[in-house]
């Protein structure tokens, strides 16, 4: 293979790989803008509520229940959740998403508890996307690299020679992570 074959070669190469990329990098950029800011949208659900009357019930045996457990897992607060799984399990869940859960298997006799512990630096990086706990800082930087990424992407297309397949490719790279999210 001549030397010019191999740079012609390596220039369709960069363009197709190019083009494909486009695709992923508008959709990964537009779903990211999304995404730092679903507190907005409301966590992209809609909620309908349905009230209806039920009959007014004693609360002694519930909260009897509950201070039972209590007490043997040594915890006099009440937990964010309570689970009762199937084959009689109960889970109590402390803190947030269950940073400490007591599974408690009575038919068993037993019970566990389950601490999660954060892996650095994988939680940091983890927690730049959680709106609730990144910065005002951290997220003009995010948006204004969406925003940007947007705008090279886009005047990229315009400012070059663009033909039909290349469009193409373009489309099939957008399409590419839009399907791994239908299938996900």
């Amino acid at each position: 293979m001549s030397r010019l074959s191999f740079r012609v070669l390596m220039r369709r190469l960069h363009r197709w790989l190019g083009l494909f990329l486009t695709g992923v990098l508008l959709f990964y950029a537009l779903t990211g803008l999304l995404l730092n800011h679903r507190k907005d949208f409301s966590y992209f659900l809609d909620r309908q509520v349905t009230e209806s009357r039920v009959p007014v019930t004693e609360v002694r045996a519930m909260r009897s229940f509950i201070d039972r457990y209590k007490a043997q897992i040594g915890r006099s607060d009440d937990p964010s959740v309570i689970r009762i799984r199937s084959a009689g399990t109960i889970e109590f869940l402390y803190g947030s998403h269950g940073k400490i859960t007591y599974v408690i298997e009575p038919a068993q006799g037993r019970m566990r508890k389950i601490e999660k512990r954060e892996r650095q630096p994988w939680s940091r990086l983890n927690r730049l996307h959680k709106v609730v706990k990144t910065s005002a800082f951290w997220l003009a930087v995010a948006d204004f690299s969406c925003l940007a990424i947007v705008l090279l992407t886009v005047s990229g297309l315009v400012l070059t020679k663009v033909r039909i397949q290349d469009w193409i490719l373009v489309g099939s790279g957008f399409l590419l992570p839009v399907l791994g999210w239908l299938l996900a």
